[in-house]
């Protein structure tokens, strides 16, 4: 009886240690290549995660170069998934016109996405005599040749008077392109539905509560790579288990020693252990008031970022709101969303980072709020 207890007190520690496989292992993180973004819901790559663990009309696949690549319902084409924001709900996309009938067949219509800001652009096809464009057109040499120059410029720069006559309208088509990039190097999507922000400001995973879009945040916070959970579980793992087995031999001695003597029975699953969740805790008042606080001037350019968005509420800045800046990354936030993200997070909402804590006396020195306007 007393090796039939120990057997199953050994079983159970095995159990505890071994890594959890099955419905939530299937939809683990996963990427197309090393380089390539991570691929988790609501969007999933099709062949290698169920259908589950993604939202319908996220499908993403993986081509020959293992670059990660999305098929777009109202395209033929497929194209190229250069990074994904999952906190901004945003992805970029490469539109690649320099395929073939890569302009003519252009179409982004009937998608899961919101285009958000949408540019319309019109391609000409221009003769090299007397060609000297400058911006706002955009050149495509992959489209020209010796004899004529194919460029795109905003709709409406060129009107039916003032057309260049050596240029032919080829195709106008409208763009979800970012204000300060333009049109041919990367378009952005974003979606709405399914919403999982507050999972990935939280570092959790987010999945489906319902069929109708509703989500619902699974699982502790993301701290580190599934790799390196899986070697710090296998280095502390074993030594634990050897440890656990060695004290149910000593107590299994003991506890016979025990009988012999007293013939007395003590079932040692009587004894229950807890494990202690740990608990995470943001920063006190006078650290978050130690970091840098800025009042931004008309032109919102911030000295030491071109973002001009808050990745905790997702609203672009505006001149006059005031800014905090985490120092050890110099990463800019409103300053009431950072203030209340830093009481109960002590990690950075973009990098993830842990600030260092700063004396109260350091902070004083460092506390200002100043003006900035480089226009």
């Amino acid at each position: 009886m007393e090796n039939e207890h120990i057997l199953q007190l050994i079983f159970f520690t095995f159990l505890l240690f071994k890594p959890i496989s099955g419905t939530d292992d299937d939809c683990r993180p996963d990427s197309c290549g090393p380089t390539e973004p991570e691929i988790r819901f609501p969007f999933r790559i099709t062949g290698r995660q169920p259908s589950r663990c993604g939202f319908p009309g996220f499908d993403l696949s993986c081509n020959n170069q293992n670059h990660t690549i999305i098929q777009l319902p109202s395209s033929s084409r497929s194209y190229v998934v250069n990074r994904i924001n999952y906190v901004s709900q945003v992805i970029y996309i490469d539109p690649n016109f320099c395929e073939r009938n890569g302009i003519s067949d252009f179409n982004l219509t009937d998608t899961p996405f919101d285009f958000g800001s949408i540019r319309s652009y019109t391609f000409y096809n221009c003769s090299l005599q007397s060609f000297g464009f400058m911006y706002p057109a955009v050149p495509f040499q992959c489209l020209s040749s010796g004899n004529y120059s194919v460029i795109a410029v905003p709709t409406g720069l060129f009107s039916a008077e003032n057309t260049p006559s050596n240029c032919a309208d080829m195709k106008t088509i409208e763009v979800p392109a970012r204000w300060n990039v333009g049109i041919g190097v990367e378009l952005m999507l974003m979606w709405l539905t399914p919403n999982c922000r507050s999972c990935e400001i939280e570092g959790r995973a987010c999945g489906l509560k319902s069929d109708d879009g509703d989500t619902v945040c699974h699982g502790s916070s993301r701290g580190m790579p599934r790799s390196a959970k899986y070697g710090l579980s296998l280095g502390i793992g074993l030594p634990a288990s050897i440890c656990i087995i060695g004290l149910i031999c000593y107590a299994a001695s003991r506890l016979r020693d025990y009988r012999e003597s007293h013939h007395q029975s003590i079932d040692l699953f009587s004894i229950t252990i807890v494990p202690q969740s740990p608990s995470t805790t943001g920063l006190d008042r006078p650290t978050i008031e130690s970091y840098p606080k800025i009042v931004l001037g008309e032109s919102c350019r911030l000295p030491h970022d071109n973002n001009n968005t808050c990745a905790i509420c997702l609203s672009e800045y505006k001149p006059k709101e005031s800014l905090r800046t985490i120092p050890e990354c110099n990463h800019y936030f409103h300053a009431e969303c950072i203030d209340e993200w830093l009481k109960l997070n002590g990690t950075c909402p973009v990098c993830r980072n842990s600030p260092e804590s700063l004396s109260l006396a350091t902070s004083c020195s460092l506390a200002s709020t100043t003006s900035v306007d480089t226009s």
